[in-house]
């Protein structure tokens, strides 16, 4: 983590500035971590408010509900470092709802478990390569390559992290936030994919709901197949127009409503969950993923339906997403774009039409 960072995180729940105490620095190495005291980049640290604690792990600031108390390993490993006087406590202020908390433990179980899977020696994102990923970000965004140079973008609900560190490639700096564990594999990789541009990609581990972020702050706000996947999409919608700046482009894609066919095949995957573990869950799409392979290649060569190509891993990767999150909305156009005019939006279009779904951006006034 890059020590200007603390120009744009607050406490999510106080909102207050964070106070920074480093104890490891260095940088990210292609797969690993160097440590030098000479560094750039905070490795392991602590941020403090007047409500909490939050540890810096593998160079992440970590914002879980109930600060660095959730990180028993943490502690361990530096209690010579954290006994300069630093007061233990759970956050106190803005109290969170049972269920509020139970819902995002949740959806930070399921997506930890998801990105675990990935493979970043091999794996490809949903079938597509980062060249291609990297066009349809433009496509989505509706801007050139030349306008984008220079500009703070958020990458919201940023999943393994290879899209927001490859985005570097455009001049632009990224901070990508998602509430998966494993962003810490995103940034031992990030140089692998942002090479030279590796200090202009950062990972903040936190809710999009609740975001450890200033308000006001992002050029560019983008986010892909993410806001349907917590407890209410509109309210996470809300969240990411109050992070992007006046004057700036907010982007989401979401489900659209699938045939019934397709809907009967995941609510069946989806009611799994509920009489087995995650873990278990995970064996069951390796089991399945071989036959969804054929059977998609059968339909694609039939002219039935298009499909992408896929490796087995991939696609077990796919059916994972699309059984263990609790929440799957689905939205239509009107509704988006309504929630875009609530606020004020101008320009607003869909510049991405797929059957599972449409991606839709504004700009902000």
């Amino acid at each position: 983590m890059k020590q200007e960072m603390l120009e744009i995180m607050i406490c999510p729940h106080c909102k207050s500035k964070l106070e920074l105490f480093p104890f490891e620095r260095g940088e990210s190495d292609e797969g690993g971590i160097t440590i030098d005291q000479q560094g750039e980049e905070v490795i392991s640290g602590i941020l403090k408010c007047g409500c909490g604690i939050y540890p810096i792990i593998d160079g992440v600031p970590r914002f879980l509900e109930g600060g660095i108390e959730r990180f028993p390993k943490f502690i361990d490993q530096h209690r010579e470092q954290l006994k300069g006087g630093y007061d233990f406590q759970h956050i106190k202020s803005c109290p969170v709802s049972t269920d509020a908390v139970d819902n995002f433990e949740n959806i930070r179980k399921s997506f930890s478990q998801e990105w675990g899977l990935f493979d970043y020696s091999c794996d490809r994102t949903w079938g597509w390569t980062l060249d291609e990923r990297k066009a349809t970000f433009c496509g989505d965004m509706n801007l050139k390559t030349h306008e984008l140079a220079g500009k703070l973008l958020l990458d919201a609900g940023c999943g393994n992290g290879t899209l927001t560190a490859a985005l570097s490639d455009f001049g632009l700096n990224v901070v990508g936030l998602d509430l998966n564990d494993g962003l810490g594999l995103a940034y031992r990789n990030r140089a692998k994919y942002a090479k030279q541009a590796k200090k202009s990609v950062q990972y903040v581990q936190g809710n999009l709901v609740q975001p450890p972020l200033q308000e006001n702050t992002f050029d560019l706000v983008y986010s892909s197949g993410v806001i349907h996947h917590t407890p209410s999409s509109k309210e996470a919608f809300d969240s990411l127009v109050r992070l992007t700046k006046k004057g700036g482009r907010l982007y989401i894609w979401v489900y659209g409503k699938r045939a019934l066919p397709v809907r009967m095949f995941f609510w069946t995957g989806r009611s799994l969950k509920r009489v087995i573990s995650l873990k278990s869950l995970g064996r069951v799409c390796r089991i399945l993923a071989p036959g969804y392979k054929v059977a998609t290649q059968i339909l694609d060569l039939s002219g039935v339906s298009k499909f992408q190509s896929r490796t087995t891993r991939e696609i077990t990767l796919a059916l994972f997403d699309a059984f263990a999150p609790r929440f799957n909305h689905w939205h239509t156009e009107t509704e988006v774009q309504s929630w875009f005019q609530s606020h004020g939006f101008k320009n607003i279009s869909v510049s991405a039409r797929h059957k599972q779904g449409f991606g839709m951006y504004g700009d902000r006034l």
